[in-house]
């Protein structure tokens, strides 16, 4: 990742009261849960956006008719990207700038440490549901669990997201519940169809403002992009979005891998697209290429 331009051995002045640090505009910080804060700090010299003081946490401590602090809780427990989006965006006061470039996750924050999250927020409700499974009752993921940005992220590895790619993984290494028994139960209980697989104990996925590809269809038409991601680790998984073309056949896609590779002084990810996005409607079908800019900048791709 970039240098943050900020001196890991430095002591820096603490603000006076009421003033905020003047961070350089290199700097960034690293979302993930707040138990592995002091390890991407001392080890990678990076800022993370919590830690195990239970700085940056965010969420809830006396009631839940508080407002849900912008912080790892409310982040990873966020139902949406465009929510998941604001809190990240709300963690950096300067209103240019996000709180977080990169979120980590590992199996257990999707899994059996995942509870703490919206513990942390006080709205508990809705995340598990129980049912008879012929050899009695069970709890399971519910939608709302499938729905996190936590979910999202690690389980379904962020396909559909327009602004999160990701940009390396860990070899797999399995532990109880794993991810393939919450894959299982999304296949079987809610219709799903991804694969039943261990992947990475560690994700990395970066937050970037993603390059907009623009074209014309016909009128109201269905409309899908995808591309087949090829991950460090030699897995593949396929990256989708639809939507529908507007009244006059318009469409729009947000998309965050590059397909040309990575570039000097940015992320040099191992995680890409093992060729163009196929943006494809009708019995049409076409390829498009996204550099490394365009999906930093947010710029515009006709197609």
């Amino acid at each position: 990742t970039p240098d943050p331009g900020m001196d890991f051995n430095a002591i820096y002045e603490a603000p006076k009261d009421g003033e905020l640090f003047d961070y350089p505009d290199t700097a960034y910080g690293v979302m993930s849960w707040w138990d592995y804060g002091h390890y991407i700090e001392f080890f990678g010299h990076r800022m993370p956006n919590a830690n195990p003081f239970q700085a940056g946490v965010g969420g809830r401590r006396v009631s839940i008719e508080e407002e849900n602090q912008p912080g790892a809780a409310s982040f990873f427990t966020a139902q949406s990207e465009e929510e998941g989006n604001a809190v990240l965006e709300a963690i950096d006061p300067r209103p240019d700038k996000a709180g977080a470039r990169y979120i980590m996750s590992d199996a257990r924050m999707a899994t059996d440490i995942f509870g703490a999250m919206p513990a942390w927020t006080l709205d508990t409700e809705g995340y598990y549901q129980t049912i008879w499974t012929g050899r009695g009752y069970e709890t399971i993921p519910s939608t709302r669990y499938f729905n996190s940005m936590e979910a999202r992220l690690h389980i379904f590895d962020g396909d559909g997201l327009k602004h999160y790619r990701m940009v390396h993984e860990t070899e797999p290494y399995p532990i109880r519940p794993d991810e393939v028994w919450y894959k299982q139960v999304y296949n079987l209980v809610f219709g799903g169809n991804i694969p039943v697989i261990h992947t990475g104990y560690v994700k990395i996925f970066e937050y970037v403002k993603g390059a907009n590809i623009t074209g014309t269809a016909s009128p109201n038409e269905t409309v899908k992009i995808s591309a087949t991601i090829l991950t460090g680790q030699g897995r593949t998984f396929e990256y989708t979005q639809s939507t529908t073309a507007d009244s006059q056949g318009r469409y729009e896609f947000t998309v965050p891998y590059s397909t040309e590779g990575p570039i000097e002084g940015e992320t040099q990810f191992d995680t890409a697209p093992v060729g163009p996005y196929v943006v494809s409607y009708g019995n049409t079908t076409k390829e498009v290429r996204v550099s490394e800019e365009a999906v930093l900048n947010g710029e515009e791709i006709k197609v």
